[in-house]
């Protein structure tokens, strides 16, 4: 593969005030204990994580641009307690104990990351105002009810999620249409770009070492192989993570572990406190509705409505390209929900156009793996829910690697291998045609048709 996947930074609002680190290639031979490949949330929290553990280890993170190139420093900034998996598929892997357990260090990790940032003073915009899901139609109605009998259904009561009328909601965040919500307290909005450099900072100061513009590409047992601009790199280690996430497929022994798939974000000038006024959003809750094509927003610290969604095609082969990070058809259409949502949004300057992939592992499973023998490792699948998952990922991985038969390392995503995805053209037909399934489903659902037969149809093959 080309350097075209990593040619160029996205225009991301995250990005023009922070990660502000720019690290040296690596030099023609490195050896450590363990090599991190990925400079996102799951590479630098597992430094961080293993050197808690044993602060004697080397430990080197190689990344092909710089730190927070990817997923971490684009994203909707949502730190949530949420997983792509349910409680159900989770239960149905390993046990309903389980499935409680994995739900309660999720839980538990949202409330350590913000312990986190406060003990060292990352400054990152974080807010911990929970999360709002908004319905518009009797579908969006009936399905956040049934989120919320599943959560009832191990044992999660209101303290965790708890379901809003339409007034209720609307006292909140004040969004057009509104029937009625969920809230739940666990998350946060943060500034996803600040807290990458933040972790930076902490890494630097525990002497993690980090080679920027070297890119993998190849993995092996206790061998790196990267290329930089000047020549190639061999990186040897005891141990190998590889913490990629949407950019997997660019490792030629990873292609078809994860698929990308493209989201993408807009961001307004800061509004003036007339729209606020309108909107409400005092408490910089986190924000989406129940369609089945994803939306997500938040109101940043300084006043701006950070608004994301999906709905791009998937490319053949599973390409990464900078080319990719912009469309201009999804980005009309994220402005035109955000306005549709917000009418007092309409007048306000776009400033702000970035995308980027997403990793997803063939059953929807975010999964945390080690092989003894080969030294290898792994962590992701977030399906665009990382940002505390990673956290949590991350501890279970450290904990793998130093052996410690901590609980964590007994989650039920603790050596959870996913199945590769099916070769091409089989994966670029089957994905394109289900990613018509949600906006299908939303059509009919705004007409008050029922999209069961298809919303069955994409959970059959998402599993």
């Amino acid at each position: 593969m080309s350097n075209a996947a990593f040619s160029s930074w996205p225009t991301s609002l995250w990005k023009s005030d922070s990660l502000t680190h720019s690290f040296e290639h690596a030099p023609p031979k490195v050896n450590c204990d363990v090599c991190i490949v990925g400079a996102g949330y799951s590479g630098l929290w597992t430094a961080i994580q293993l050197h808690v553990i044993d602060p004697s280890k080397k430990i080197v993170i190689v990344e092909a641009v710089q730190p927070g190139f990817g997923a971490s420093g684009r994203n909707g900034g949502w730190c949530s307690a949420f997983l792509p998996m349910s409680l159900d598929a989770i239960a149905k892997a390993s046990s309903r104990a389980e499935a409680i357990a994995m739900q309660q260090a999720m839980y538990d990790s949202v409330r350590d990351i913000g312990l986190f940032i406060t003990r060292h003073n990352i400054e990152c915009g974080w807010a911990a105002g929970g999360t709002l899901q908004s319905a518009t139609n009797s579908a969006h109605l009936a399905r956040l009810q049934s989120h919320v009998d599943s959560y009832r259904a191990y044992g999660f009561g209101d303290e965790h999620i708890t379901l809003l009328s339409a007034s209720q909601a609307n006292q909140r965040i004040n969004a057009q249409g509104t029937l009625g919500a969920t809230y739940s307290p666990d998350c946060a909005a943060v500034h996803p770009g600040q807290l990458v450099d933040g972790l930076v900072r902490q890494c630097l100061a525990n002497d993690v070492t980090i080679y920027g513009d070297t890119r993998v590409i190849d993995i092996s047992p206790h061998c790196v192989t990267a290329q930089t601009k000047d020549h190639l790199t061999q990186i040897h280690a005891t141990h190998i993570v590889r913490a990629t996430e949407g950019y997997t497929p660019t490792i030629k022994t990873s292609r078809r572990e994860t698929v990308p798939i493209y989201s993408y974000m807009i961001a307004t000038e800061p509004l003036p406190s007339d729209v606020w006024n309108s909107i409400g959003w005092a408490s910089r809750e986190t924000f989406s509705d129940a369609r089945n094509m994803v939306i997500y927003a938040q109101r940043t610290a300084d006043n701006r409505i950070a608004f994301g969604g999906r709905g791009a095609p998937y490319r053949f082969g599973s390409t990464v390209d900078s080319k990719f990070d912009i469309s201009s058809a999804v980005h009309n259409k994220i402005t035109s929900t955000m306005h549709s949502l917000f009418p007092s949004t309409q007048d306000a300057l776009i400033t702000h156009r970035w995308g980027g992939p997403l990793g997803i592992t063939r059953d929807w499973f975010s999964g945390v793996t080690l092989n003894h023998n080969t030294g290898l490792a792994t962590l992701g699948g977030y399906v665009g829910d990382g940002v505390a998952a990673s956290y949590l990922g991350a501890k279970t991985l450290a904990h793998l690697l130093c052996d410690t038969q901590e609980p964590v390392t007994r989650l039920p995503w603790a050596q959870h291998v996913s199945p590769s995805w099916e070769p091409e053209p089989l994966r670029w037909l089957g994905i394109n045609a289900l990613l018509k399934v949600p906006e299908l489903s939303d059509l009919r659902e705004a007409r008050n048709r029922s999209s069961s037969w298809l919303l069955r149809l994409l959970k059959h093959f998402t599993r």
